[in-house]
């Protein structure tokens, strides 16, 4: 249980990660604390951090988890496999690479590890705070500047419009005929990630007309003729009633970072997920960044 607090930073979301609610987390911590006669844990209005004392603990922790995972080879079974992964993996992911890329290599992991719970929370900004997960996935820097975070892959951003709008509105021949057509993205106020704030490079008045935090949300609007929705091409290029415009003068490629939970607050499985996630990103570069 220490370990799922250290890892979540809240008793709710440590509750959630064990399929308990938050008030029997924080009765079963008093009565630690009681036995102990000693502090673990700090509560606070943000969440809740381990003492020294809870650091300690979290050691003796670490060690009866790793001996947990380690009975297969004192029983003399092999190590688990591939297809032998097992416990909870939580990820924390933008929406649009959660549903069309991470969902479906976690699906197939899931059949062939029927014992791996998978949990996938969507997020436009990256939470400096972190929501508990093992592996984080976004596009600025909460992610980019933490320890041990990688360069997952670039992907590409694009104008798309359906083709009854461009019938009835005329396809734009360079960006500055873009301030003629309302354009479909992020709500300005609530993006709050730099890598994506944009809309000012094509000289339009660098709000959305038709705005949403969601990307299916934008990709609707555009199908349903709101705009020129500017979308991750992996995520429009699905649809086929959609057009590309100017692809030649709207490039823009921002990088997607993944981070790992550090390897204390880590769940077993993590590296064997994230491994598969490289895997699949690498797969679908054509999707990521598409060429002409």
């Amino acid at each position: 249980m220490l370990l799922e607090i250290a890892r979540c930073g809240s008793f709710l979301k440590a509750g959630a990660a064990l399929g308990l609610d938050h008030s029997t987390v924080s009765r079963r911590v008093a009565a630690l604390e009681r036995e102990l006669k000693s502090p673990l844990v700090h509560r606070g209005v943000q969440g809740c951090t381990l003492t020294a004392m809870g650091q300690r603990l979290l050691k003796s922790c670490e060690q009866v988890e790793s001996a947990v995972h380690g009975v297969r080879m004192l029983s003399g079974l092999p190590e688990p496999g591939p297809g032998e992964l097992n416990g909870l993996i939580r990820i924390a992911t933008g929406e649009a690479l959660g549903a069309f890329v991470v969902t479906p290599v976690m699906a197939r992991l899931h059949r062939e590890n029927p014992g791996l719970q998978i949990e996938i929370i969507t997020q436009t900004r990256p939470s400096p705070y972190g929501v508990g997960a093992d592996i984080e996935i976004g596009v600025g820097d909460p992610v980019r500047n933490r320890a041990g975070a990688e360069a997952l892959t670039d992907y590409r951003l694009g104008l798309y419009a359906s083709r009854e709008y461009l019938r009835a509105r005329g396809t734009p021949r360079s960006t500055s005929e873009l301030a003629e057509h309302p354009l479909i993205y992020y709500i300005e106020g609530l993006l709050r990630v730099e890598d994506l704030d944009v809309l000012d490079r094509f000289g339009t008045d660098s709000h959305a007309a038709f705005g949403s935090t969601s990307v299916h949300v934008q990709l609707e609007a555009t199908v349903h003729g709101a705009g020129i929705g500017l979308l991750p091409a992996f995520v429009a290029e699905r649809d086929r009633s959609l057009v590309r415009v100017l692809f030649d003068e709207v490039a823009v490629v921002p990088t997607y970072h993944a981070s790992l939970a550090a390897g204390r607050l880590r769940r077993p499985a993590a590296a064997s997920v994230m491994a598969a996630i490289r895997a699949e990103v690498r797969s679908r570069q054509a999707e990521l960044l598409p060429r002409r």
